[in-house]
């Protein structure tokens, strides 16, 4: 079963002190989808596993492990947690200061997934990481390793033609390789909030949790 992010945009209202929803919530969302590396440096949720508890690589370190949901939340926020009851877990927040000030760039992670011998092939030629899945099955599908997948490909060996062969592929990523699109997207959004609202980085939050 999948795991989504449910997220809501906070402001502190510079009179009352008060927090209070802001409305881009869906929009920020587009660029979020079902990141399970982005929610793994969130909130250590479905870190370092896939659909079905498939191995996808080494575990991230969060931002933060889930902090619950803020006594100071937004009435909108709080209804919005309510209606989700016991389906929704993982609890956790950040303000603008916290995202911008995370290394995103510098951390790195191990990941894994397994290749078939075109698109091994193609990633032996350039080096480049553009398709494999988590894990593979099937009456035909056979895992090999790396050297015999290679001795296939230079016809060292012959291959069996009933047969798929899949290759577990083992390579390293920035933290913002894995989570590039809310780095890009989301934080500068939230710069812009803070900049419209004439507001610290402080008073911006994200607040959210997750369903399965």
């Amino acid at each position: 079963m999948g795991c989504d992010i449910h997220l809501m945009v906070e402001v502190k209202d510079k009179e009352t002190m008060i927090w209070e929803e802001y409305d881009v919530a869906d929009k920020l969302l587009n660029f979020i989808g079902r990141n399970y590396k982005l929610f793994s440096i969130l909130a250590d949720v479905r870190n370092g596993v896939g659909f079905a508890n498939v191995d996808t690589g080494d575990k991230f370190v969060p931002i933060d492990y889930p902090r619950g949901i803020p006594k100071d939340a937004s009435q909108s926020y709080l209804a919005y947690v309510e209606d989700f009851a016991i389906d929704g877990h993982s609890h956790s927040f950040f303000n603008l200061v916290e995202l911008k000030e995370f290394d995103w760039y510098g951390q790195k992670n191990k990941h894994r997934g397994f290749m078939s011998q075109e698109v091994y092939t193609e990633y032996k030629r350039t080096g480049e990481i553009v398709r494999y899945v988590g894990g593979v099955s099937g009456e035909n599908i056979k895992k090999i390793s790396n050297q015999a997948m290679e001795e296939i490909i230079k016809n060292k060996s012959m291959p069996d033609k009933e047969e798929t062969y899949y290759t577990n592929v083992e390579w390293e990523q920035s933290y913002y390789i894995s989570a590039a699109s809310f780095v890009d997207n989301v934080i500068p959004a939230l710069e812009k909030i803070s900049e419209d609202f004439r507001c610290s980085n402080e008073e911006v939050r994200i607040v959210f949790f997750f369903d399965d």
